[in-house]
């Protein structure tokens, strides 16, 4: 019986792209029980394996559908949402849960789009959606522009109150929204809806724990050495929520409630451990001249 009954995302790039992943997750699947892994991946991946065998290890399949059929290749490279959306279909009549991960951007938020988008993934029977910010890290950071990250407050509202007039019309896909595009909506939410260390970590191929399962380099490195917390082949992870940074971490993290932290980061002037902690993520740092001006 394991002390702890985490839930374990494999993504990052496409899990599914090698063998030994599959491997990997199919041992974890084993150790914590397929409810508990879900698997970030395409469905180009998807389609080299036995969706029956995948259905017994998998509990969550999740993908990208953030382009209309209508609209052809803008972002993605062709054929890449329409695959997407047809293998998590299929698998989803085998008993696995899918969720749908949009990645909110200039060219998918009109509300034409928001609305082709939302009945494709309902005609697919797609459980959930989840409405995201597109983040500039990883090895996708060098195709993004500044338009395509950089939405206004406005945008992201309008956006989001759009999938959510659908789920009530339409009743299709669960609409939900990542951690800090909550701070956009204050009333509903209580408590910090950055989840950084509150309820999600990054592990990554070397077994180091990040802060954050966002905080990666263009080579699949950690975006900084202070976004490390120490490192699971050597260390347990009671060992590591006992040390001093993470200790030091943990009584930090409302300083700049709200803020998304890998953006904070990202966009402070000086690179350190306080620039995780400052109020420096653009959506939010001065969001009611943003809102006003809108």
């Amino acid at each position: 019986m394991h002390e702890r009954n985490p839930e374990i995302d494999f993504a990052g790039g496409d899990p599914l792209a090698c063998l030994e992943n599959y491997l990997l997750i199919k041992k974890a699947s084993e150790m914590f029980g397929k409810e508990n892994i879900s698997v970030t991946s395409t469905g180009h991946s998807l389609a080299r394996y036995s969706l029956e065998e995948l259905a017994k290890i998998v509990g969550t399949f999740e993908f990208t559908y953030d382009e209309p059929d209508s609209c052809g290749a803008e972002v993605r490279p062709k054929g890449y949402n329409a695959l997407n959306i047809l293998w998590a279909a299929r698998i989803r009549i085998l008993g696995v849960r899918t969720k749908c991960q949009i990645p909110l951007q200039s060219n998918n938020i009109s509300i034409e789009r928001i609305r082709e988008i939302y009945q494709r993934l309902t005609d697919s029977g797609i459980e959930e959606i989840l409405l995201m910010r597109t983040f500039p890290v990883g090895r996708g950071a060098k195709f993004l522009n500044e338009k395509s990250i950089e939405l206004g407050p406005r945008d992201y509202i309008s956006a989001i109150s759009e999938f959510r007039k659908l789920e009530c019309s339409i009743g299709g896909p669960r609409v939900r929204v990542q951690c800090a595009l909550k701070n956009l909506f204050p009333k509903e939410r209580a408590s910090n809806p950055c989840d950084l260390m509150q309820s999600s970590f990054g592990i990554n191929s070397k077994g180091q724990l990040l802060l954050s399962a966002w905080a990666t380099n263009a080579v699949g490195l950690p975006l900084a050495e202070e976004f490390v917390l120490g490192d699971l082949s050597k260390q347990s992870i009671s060992e590591i929520e006992s040390s001093e940074r993470f200790l030091r971490y943990k009584v930090r993290l409302d300083e700049n409630f709200g803020h998304c932290k890998i953006f904070a980061y990202v966009n402070s002037e000086i690179k350190s451990e306080n620039a995780i902690f400052m109020r420096t993520d653009p959506l939010f740092s001065n969001l009611n001249n943003q809102l006003s001006k809108s």
